[in-house]
């Protein structure tokens, strides 16, 4: 009996550990391919965009990476979705841009499986779209 309770004990402390050390990033008031010679710009559109991304041999739910592999591992969703929405919309460029990176329970049980190997996370790209106005 003593014994299930020390299993049941250290299972609760590493889940909150595990819960605890969840990273999130985010960033916003970004701006991607604009011209700021004066030009001015009207909105064409707002977009939301989120993408299920891939980190490899870190620790902790969504944190570092072992020797920094995989580090840029939402670049390329984060540049097509923004790229994606500016030819969508017609426009020249994206404003107000907001990338917000973290993770759900289930990549966090994903992550915990596998022992920190594969780490998924979820990428939200949000902002406006905007045209030149001549």
């Amino acid at each position: 009996m003593a014994n299930k309770k020390i299993w049941l004990g250290m299972l609760a402390a590493a889940l909150v550990f595990e819960l605890a050390g969840c990273t999130t990033f985010q960033a916003s008031g970004l701006q991607s391919g604009l011209v700021l010679n004066g030009q001015k710009y009207e909105k064409v559109g707002d977009f939301s965009e989120k993408e299920w991304t891939n980190k490899f041999l870190g620790w902790g739910t969504n944190g570092g990476t072992l020797f920094n592999l995989s580090s840029n591992a939402t670049d390329p969703e984060v540049r097509e979705a923004i790229e994606k929405n500016i030819k969508k919309f017609g426009g020249d460029g994206a404003i107000d841009v907001k990338i917000k990176y973290g993770s759900n329970p289930i990549q966090w049980f994903l992550t915990a499986i596998t022992g920190g190997i594969w780490m998924p996370g979820t990428v939200t790209v949000t902002g406006t779209v905007v045209k030149a106005v001549d």
